[in-house]
Parts: structure tokens; C-alpha cells; sequence
């Protein structure tokens, strides 16, 4: 090890939404000086890979109104910026088109209601006249159903991650390709981390955070703070299928808002849905995924590594969801129907983990399918609280405590 190494104030251990977010806010903090780490999206996904993200994609929901607060909270903080953060970086990642959400509950649709109210979020009940305002919708007839109209609509995560590097990069954080194998105490008294990465490369920090997804609870990234324990985190497999349509169709749909419906079809119990997006490949496509249907829990890096690399999203509920997108929208225009997965990581009472474990070590934790649209707030929480140790939030802090099980083999 060079004796001139550079010493990091935080090192950010994961690059997808939560530690690109946080980075860029430990970027801002005067006198901080940032290195972010993690593999990036990869061409092709291979077998022999065992970390891959869930940002890798062009749509996700963004809505300000959930059931729980600390939810709620997190994405009208991160909405309330995505404008700065577009001007900061150049690069687009929103388009506000509204939100819709039906439901057969009239509880459910009156607790979100009142989180509306009681967030000044300003959502219209729109359950007598939504055929008005949306006639290529076909939803149930005895659905409760709100428009959140401004601040929501879809982001482009992949674009969002982007965003959030360029930024940090400008504030002079570095940011390495490469994967974390363990974190360990320093021995010396210049730096109180080494994070040693797969090829053997260590990074050397005062302060270490630890942003990586699901993959937190599959490496041994804790044993020096945490001895026999690791993160509480359940992970999920989740399927969407993909609807590529034509320009003109895309064009009739250019006013459609995402939505989310608890309305069954079939063996599904609702479905969230984006409109038309344009991917990389230039084709556009419609996206639907499902609510629990077919999330199956999965435990090992090989079963992680099958999914994203081969599997690709369940078999069954590829075509099941395709069928109930067009029941939706009656009279669709379909060219052809994909399917993809990916994986997300819960938290036994659903609150993320953000937290500090021991001195100058914290975590970004436990997106709970949730995470896409309020991964800034839970950066800049991380960030200030890891950096500054300070917590400025209404969420109260034992809410987001970690919460630790007995280690697995790994």
C-alpha cells in the first residue's frame, strides 16, 4: 500500500440509486471528499455475474402519496428536487404525467386520501368521472380511484443514477468501477477503513457507507462490525412484461399517466403500468408489473445470478400480465410481448434501513419495491447523518433503524 494513497472522507459502497443519491450529497458538504464504488450495468447480462441492479431500466413510477408515512415523506422530499438535480447534471430522467390509482377498497382509498390531505399533496377524487378524463382506460366499475395530476408520473433510473454521478463528479467525488469483497477496520491511525474490492484493490476512508441493494445481505461487507449478524432483508423476485407498440399507438397514448390498480384479473391482484417510453433499442413500450402475485423469495448468489441472467422474469406471469394491460386498454395495438425480472430487498416492518452501525460506518438499506422514486431524500438522510451526524427529518430515526438476523452461510 503507497504511503500517498488518498484518503476518502466517506466512501460509498454501492452505485446504483441510494449510494449515487448519497454520494452527491456527501459531495456537497464543504471539505468532504467522496469516492463512490460499485460495478457498472453491464452489457450483456452473464451467468458467472452474481450483483446486478434494479436501475437498470428506463421506467419506474414516481408518486408522492403511500399508505405509510415515512414512504410518503421520502418521495416528496426527492420529487421536490428532480428538477435541480436535471438543471445540475443536464441529463433528463422525469416526465411528470400524473399518477392514477384504483382501488376496490374504499378504506384503502380513504387512508390515501387523507394522506393526501394531511401531506398537502392535492389529489382529486376522480372515481365518478375518470372515463372523462382518461377514455382509454377500462377499469372496473366499482373502482375508488384518485389523480395525483403534478409531481408524479415516471423516471428513467438508469438516467437517474446518471444524474447523480455526474453531479457528485463535478463536486470532485471519484467514482470506481468495481465490486466491494469486505470492509475492514484500519490498523494504522490515518484512516479508520479499508474497503478491499474483488481485485484486490483497497480504498482507504474515514467514514464508510453501505448503499448495495440486496446484495448486502449475500457479503460479507458486516462481520468486522457486526460479527455473526447481517441485514434483515428478504429478497423478492419481481416480473414486468414489456408491450413494444408503434409510433402511432405511442402517439395515442402520449396522455396516459402511470397507474397502479388493486382490481384482480385472473390469478393477479393488481398491477402497476407505465405509458409508452422510448428504450434504447428506439422501440416503444408499454410496462406493467405486478403487485404480489408472483414475487418468489429467493436466498443465494447463484439463484440472484439464474434469475437476471437467464430466467428473465416468471414464465407464467409474463403473459399473464401482457393480457391483463390489454384488458385495460381495450383495442391495444401490440407488435410484440416481453418479459424481465429483478430483484428487490424488504425490510420485516417495510421502513428502509438508514442507520449507523458503529463509528463512521453506516447503511443505505431496503428499498421495499419503493425505493426508485425516494432514493435522493434516503441519500441525503444517509449522507448528513454518516458525514455530519445529523438527522433533519420528520421521520423519526428509531423508525429507520437497522434491524439484524443471524448470518448465513456465505
Amino acid at each position: 500500500m503507497s504511503n500517498n494513497q488518498e484518503i476518502f472522507d466517506l466512501v460509498v459502497v454501492g452505485n446504483g440509486l441510494m449510494g449515487s443519491a448519497a454520494a452527491r450529497h456527501a459531495s456537497m458538504i464543504p471539505g468532504t471528499r467522496v469516492c463512490i464504488v460499485g460495478p457498472r450495468e453491464p452489457k450483456d447480462r452473464e451467468a458467472s455475474r452474481d450483483i446486478f441492479g434494479c436501475w437498470y431500466d428506463e421506467g419506474r413510477v414516481y408518486r408522492r402519496i403511500a399508505s405509510q408515512h415515512t414512504w410518503s415523506v421520502l418521495a416528496t422530499e426527492s420529487v421536490a428536487r428532480y428538477r435541480q438535480i436535471e438543471d445540475l447534471s443536464g441529463i433528463k430522467f422525469y416526465h411528470e404525467v400524473g399518477y392514477l390509482h384504483a382501488t376496490p377498497d374504499p378504506a384503502e382509498f380513504q387512508e390515501l386520501m387523507e394522506c393526501s390531505r394531511r401531506q398537502g399533496l392535492e389529489a382529486l377524487e376522480v372515481t365518478h368521472n375518470w372515463k372523462d378524463l382518461f377514455p382509454h382506460f377500462n377499469l372496473p366499475e366499482d373502482s375508488f380511484v384518485f389523480w395525483e395530476k403534478s409531481n408524479a408520473g415516471h423516471l428513467s433510473p438508469r438516467n437517474l443514477v446518471a444524474a447523480q454521478q455526474k453531479v457528485a463528479t463535478k463536486n470532485g467525488a471519484v467514482v470506481l468501477d468495481a465490486v466491494v469483497s469486505t470492509i475492514v477496520p484500519s490498523a494504522g491511525g490515518s484512516h479508520r477503513w479499508e474497503i478491499v474490492t474483488d481485485c484486490n484493490r483497497t480504498i482507504l476512508g474515514q467514514k464508510v457507507l453501505v448503499a448495495v441493494g440486496g446484495s448486502a445481505s449475500l457479503r460479507p461487507l458486516f462481520r468486522h462490525v457486526a460479527r455473526g449478524l447481517q441485514p434483515h432483508l428478504q429478497l423478492k423476485t419481481q416480473t414486468v412484461a414489456f408491450l413494444r407498440i408503434g409510433e402511432q399507438e405511442a402517439d395515442r397514448l402520449r396522455d396516459m399517466p402511470t397507474f397502479f390498480t388493486n382490481d384482480a384479473f385472473e390469478n393477479l391482484d393488481g398491477a402497476y403500468g407505465l405509458p409508452p417510453i422510448k428504450y434504447p433499442d428506439g422501440h416503444w413500450y408499454l410496462k406493467i408489473g405486478h403487485n404480489r402475485q408472483y414475487e418468489k423469495k429467493i436466498s443465494t448468489r447463484s439463484e440472484i445470478s439464474e434469475w437476471y441472467a437467464i430466467t428473465r422474469g416468471h414464465p407464467e406471469g409474463v403473459p399473464r400480465l401482457a393480457e391483463f394491460l390489454k384488458s385495460l386498454l381495450p383495442g391495444l395495438k401490440v407488435e410484440a410481448v416481453s418479459g424481465d425480472g429483478c430483484i428487490t430487498s424488504h425490510t420485516p416492518n417495510e421502513e428502509p434501513f438508514i442507520d449507523l452501525i458503529t463509528e463512521g460506518f453506516g447503511v443505505a438499506l431496503g428499498g421495499n419495491r419503493w425505493a426508485a422514486k425516494s432514493s435522493d431524500e434516503i441519500g441525503r438522510l444517509a449522507a448528513r447523518l454518516l458525514v455530519l451526524d445529523e438527522w433533519q427529518s420528520e421521520i423519526p430515526r428509531d423508525r429507520v433503524r437497522i434491524v439484524w438476523r443471524a448470518e448465513h452461510k456465505l
